[in-house]
């Protein structure tokens, strides 16, 4: 600190390196540096401003000791007091000259001399700061050192951004956003550790290093904060509501169950479990089952009422075993597996079909394999024109069930321009095929497998059966589609049974409409009649529209199975013996379900004026009939009837959250990025999830808009019970990450074909074996009431059966493309005016890459 020695200076230095100089000046203080170059200073004449109007107190000016002002340090009378009152000054000249030329209480000579020092220094800029004026500047010479390279300490050349400082506050906020950024854009922990990273940053701000966290931190102390975050956000979300859970397997180089809890029509990650050593019989599946369903319940004081599963052996076994141990629990199989099944029975009964889809397979493939062929045909469609993009031969693929049919109905509308390549331009197509291959049995070979792709082009025969295998297929996709939504209802997977079950019902081959009729019927029979049935009632926009004439329905016997579900539903065990009180209370509530049923029913009561503006109602809120239950919540008389439908309507009987959850993870574990753990991709995955809610909630993503893989025109024929259009539009974008996809596996030979067949068959083969050892034990999942047997189980047929309306005799014509009319010169081609997707549909697993269990 520089001295002082004129009156304009009139300051009191608070350092203990100033003592001299302030000693000189008739006062002494003593205290602490304002930081580690400066002390603080206080103006003499702001300080005697705060003098106590007392005898024997003189000013600091006047002060001969420390004495004089207090006791004898700064700390102490009243002069420390005072100090405490004004702001310091920063104990360098510039500092102190300025703020005595602006202060009210310096004296005129304090001030004038103030105003010299100033201008002073403006005559003399390049001088040193140093109090004593009269030295004169040292001139600074630029001195070269040569230094070795190799010891020179690695530095980041760039141009640097605004140097302002980060105060902590910022610093904390800029930490959670790189987080953010990590999981959301599925960055690796290490990125913020890259250079040219660090370069950027500081190209924006030079300070950026002072809060880029390290690998360490974000995979570390941030991930943790924020996992714990939304671990409390899932308890405030799940408390006090209704939950379906859910489990599934995954192999990984581990075997892994995730295990997810449905509420209000989001799924949530619960947890990732290692299955290693873990037995999977029926009760170990059920004993896991249970203890799921107690975590959940105690962490988050929700009430489970349903959880889904796999339909393999040990799942199978340990959730009818869960529904004996625990009745009130409504536990089904995956019904969104139920798509691939039937495809499954259906190739089973068709073998025409199955022989369609393998040729079909091989003929994409081949044109994929050969990229001169490809471009043959390519050529033909685009007319030449190289500004024209040639649409792709699409390939189903193993784990993407939906894609056989998007893949088939590609492949019927490229059908003109494909018969038009293998006729006019047959003799290149071979010569393409062979190439430069000089070894005569390859030619033969190669040649031989061209001639027969192009004689399967232009077979008329093999297009006819093509398109009647697409036409069979699609409603199975269809409902596949459906039924893997975050928020499908067990209304709607009983009404999309029903209407392929009429579908084939109809179908022109006799064999095969009585062969796919029983199969659907045998999966109808395995499903708890009871809970899908009343679940089709209690939807107020259908109640009993959608039965047939042969269903023989009786109101009473509907609500004799309703009280009986509902007996069921609230028969968990209380925590205390309930009392006489609680009792008729009880007895009083069933009683009141039971009335409110009736009146339901009949559109009387408090359910008279829906009745009336049900169609204004439907129009303006949509078909959801959960939202027209919620209405009758504080209504006396209906309040436990709307809670107990509410209920059924809200269980979603699909693994589509779990699969979701692992096709992120197959996204997370790369092959860069193996060894991450998996309580880590566990953490990551819920706080993904969150990141991707949010940033949808708040506009800053666009939702994808649904997938339009079935022609507006064709819906009303793929199944007789409709009413399926509008349940599309609400599946989940959550992971709509298409900045990343896992590779697939597609089906491009007969080989590939066969063994994906085989596969599907084994596994259904399995299923059903395992379903007559059930018959033949008689398992009961389901407990028998009086009422279900006069009514339930019914089959399908009965249900749904009666007049049914006569199918059209010829398909409703596809539109064509116009740039495709003038490739159609051998035959007509029928062309959907709707491109199918090349890729999956979302939320259906088919991001899912990996061996489910």
């Amino acid at each position: 600190m520089s001295s002082i020695t004129t009156p304009i200076f009139a300051l009191a230095i608070a350092s203990r390196h100033a003592a001299e100089e302030n000693a000189s000046m008739g006062v002494l203080v003593e205290g602490e540096k304002q930081n580690s170059s400066h002390s603080k200073a206080f103006c003499k004449g702001c300080l005697n401003q705060h003098k106590p109007a007392l005898p024997n107190v003189i000013d600091v000016d006047a002060a001969g000791d420390s004495d004089a002002a207090g006791s004898g340090s700064l700390g102490d009378g009243w002069m420390a007091q005072a100090m405490t009152q004004i702001t310091s000054v920063r104990g360098v000249r510039a500092s102190m000259a300025a703020h005595l030329v602006s202060c009210p209480f310096a004296s005129a000579a304090a001030k004038k001399a103030a105003q010299s020092a100033r201008e002073d220094k403006k005559r003399n800029r390049n001088g040193s700061d140093s109090e004593d004026e009269t030295t004169p500047p040292v001139k600074k010479h630029a001195t070269f050192v040569a230094v070795d390279k190799v010891m020179k300490q690695s530095e980041l050349t760039v141009f640097k951004g605004i140097d302002i400082p980060f105060n902590s506050t910022q610093k904390e906020l800029v930490q959670k956003q790189f987080l953010r950024a990590t999981i959301s854009a599925n960055l690796p922990f290490a990125w913020t550790v890259n250079p040219d990273i660090i370069k950027l940053f500081i190209m924006f701000r030079s300070r950026a290093t002072d809060v880029m966290p390290s690998d360490a931190v974000l995979s570390g102390r941030l991930l943790d904060e924020s996992a714990s975050n939304v671990e409390k956000q899932l308890k405030k979300d799940l408390h006090g509501q209704y939950v379906t859970m859910g489990s599934d397997g995954w192999k990984d180089g581990y075997t892994v169950t995730g295990v997810t809890a449905a509420a209000q029509g989001k799924v949530h990650l619960v947890d990732l479990i290692h299955q290693r050593g873990k037995k999977k019989d029926g009760d170990a599946m059920c004993e896991a089952f249970c203890g799921h369903i107690d975590k959940l319940e105690a962490t988050t004081d929700c009430t489970v009422v349903g959880y889904v599963c796999d339909n393999d052996g040990g799942s199978q076994n340990g959730r009818k075993k869960l529904v004996i141990l625990r009745p009130w629990v409504l536990a089904t199989a995956c019904c969104s597996h139920q798509g691939q099944l039937i495809l499954i029975d259906y190739l089973k009964e068709n073998p025409e079909a199955q022989k369609t889809a393998e040729e079909s397979s091989a003929l994409v493939g081949w044109i994929n394999n050969h990229e001169r062929v490809r471009d043959i045909f390519d050529d033909v469609q685009t007319g030449g024109d190289p500004e024209k993009t040639p649409l792709a031969y699409l390939s189903g693929n193993l784990t993407r069930w939906t894609t056989h049919s998007i893949a088939f109905n590609r492949l019927i509308r490229l059908r003109a321009p494909l018969r038009e390549a293998a006729v006019a331009r047959d003799k290149l197509i071979i010569d393409a095929q062979v190439g430069a291959e000089k070894n005569k049995k390859k030619i033969a070979a190669m040649t031989k497998e061209a001639k027969q792709f192009i004689a399967l082009l232009d077979d008329p025969r093999f297009w006819k059966r093509l398109q009647k295998l697409a036409e069979d297929i699609e409603p199975i996709t269809f409902i596949t589609n459906i039924n893997q939504g975050d928020s499908t209802r067990a209304d709607q997977v009983l009404l999309g049974f029903a209407g392929v079950f009429l579908h084939f019902k109809k179908h022109k081959i006799p064999s095969v409409a009585k062969g796919m009729m029983q199969r659907l019927e045998k999966r109808w029979a395995a499903m708890d009649q009871d809970f899908f049935v009343m679940a089709l009632v209690l939807n107020p926009y259908e109640k009993l529209s959608r039965f047939g004439n042969d269903a023989g329905i009786d109101v009473f016997v509907l609500e004799g199975i309703l009280l009986n579900l509902y007996k069921r539903v609230n028969s968990r065990p209380p925590v205390q013996p309930l009392t006489d009180a609680e009792q008729e209370d009880k007895e009083r509530k069933e009683a009141a379900v039971s009335a409110a049923f009736l009146n339901y029913m009949s559109g009387t009561g408090p359910f008279a004026s829906f009745e009336e503006s049900r169609e204004r109602f439907q129009n303006v809120h949509g078909d959801d009939p959960i939202l027209v239950w919620r209405q009758f919540l504080n209504s006396t008389d209906v309040s436990d009837l709307a809670d107990f439908a509410i209920l059924l309507l809200g269980i979603v009987i699909n693994q589509g959250g779990v699969e979701r959850v692992f096709s992120d993870m197959k996204i997370k574990r790369t092959r860069l990025r193996n060894r991450l753990t998996f309580k880590k991709t566990e953490k990551m995955s819920k706080v993904g999830a969150v990141i991707r809610a949010e940033n949808m909630a708040a506009g800053l993503t666009t939702a994808r808009e649904p997938r339009k893989n079935h022609d507006d025109s064709r819906v009303a024929e793929l199944i007789a019970v409709p009413k399926y259009a509008d349940i599309l539009e609400n599946e989940d974008p959550a992971d709509d990450n298409t900045a990343e996809r896992v590779s697939s596996r597609l089906v491009n030979s007969r080989a590939a074909w066969r063994k994906l067949f085989t596969s599907w068959a084994v596994s259904a083969r399995q299923e059903e074996m395992e379903a007559e050892e059930d018959e033949e034990e008689s398992a009961m999942t389901v407990p028998h009431t009086a009422s279900r047997k006069k009514w339930l189980p019914r089959s399908l047929s009965l249900l749904f059966g009666g007049k049914i309306q006569k199918e059209p005799e010829t398909r409703r014509p596809r539109k064509a493309f116009n740039r495709e009319e003038l490739l159609m010169e051998l035959l007509a081609a029928e062309h959907s005016d709707e491109e199918p997707d090349d890729g999956e549909l979302e939320g259906s697993g088919d991001d899912y890459d990996g061996d489910s269990e």
